[in-house]
């Protein structure tokens, strides 16, 4: 069971993503989880990891990105982007969030690191530069960027398939107990 999502239907879930609800039929009052794991039998990966993006906190979903990120693209975890992205989930504070933004914008556009930055600067806090009026982020803002990052970085990894299996792996377990003690440490 997925302890740390709110959603309680998948139907919630897929709203999110602007997914049609008639198009999850029987599923659409599926547990979040039970859906997620009929798109990874289905071989829907794609899917599964932008539902698992929504599905999550807009905390967690920036942590599953940033550390799937690292685990599968090694050369990455010394780019300032996923520094940036690793800083913020350590220490979710506004200066990190503001830094990962910066360091997004000086990297190269299709970077599964800049994506992980970019999540992290849209998944709370104001767009607007400081001192001007607060500009929310969307709300799926974030999970979308997250899911995108893993996506690329699964893509970049060698092993597409493989290495996504391993992140949405980890992201069901993110979902169930919440960004663990060792996966910080591990970051």
């Amino acid at each position: 069971m997925w302890a740390r999502v709110r959603w309680t239907e998948a139907r919630q879930v897929a709203g999110l993503l602007e997914w049609p609800e008639d198009s999850l039929g029987e599923a659409a009052t599926a547990r979040p989880e039970v859906f997620f794991e009929q798109l990874r039998a289905e071989g829907r990966l794609q899917e599964a990891a932008q539902f698992l993006g929504q599905a999550l906190s807009r905390y967690e979903a920036v942590a599953w990105a940033a550390i799937s990120v690292k685990n599968l693209c090694p050369a990455e975890a010394k780019a300032q982007p996923l520094e940036s992205a690793l800083a913020w989930v350590k220490d979710p504070i506004e200066d990190n969030r503001r830094a990962a933004f910066t360091a997004a914008n000086a990297a190269p556009s299709t970077d599964p690191a800049r994506l992980a930055a970019l999540a992290v600067f849209f998944s709370g806090g104001s767009m607007s530069p400081d001192g001007q009026a607060p500009v929310p982020a969307p709300r799926e803002s974030a999970g979308k960027l997250a899911a995108g990052a893993v996506l690329a970085a699964a893509v970049q990894s060698g092993d597409h398939v493989g290495g996504l299996g391993k992140a949405l792996a980890a992201g069901a377990a993110i979902a169930e107990r919440g960004v663990s003690a060792a996966d910080l440490a591990a970051a």
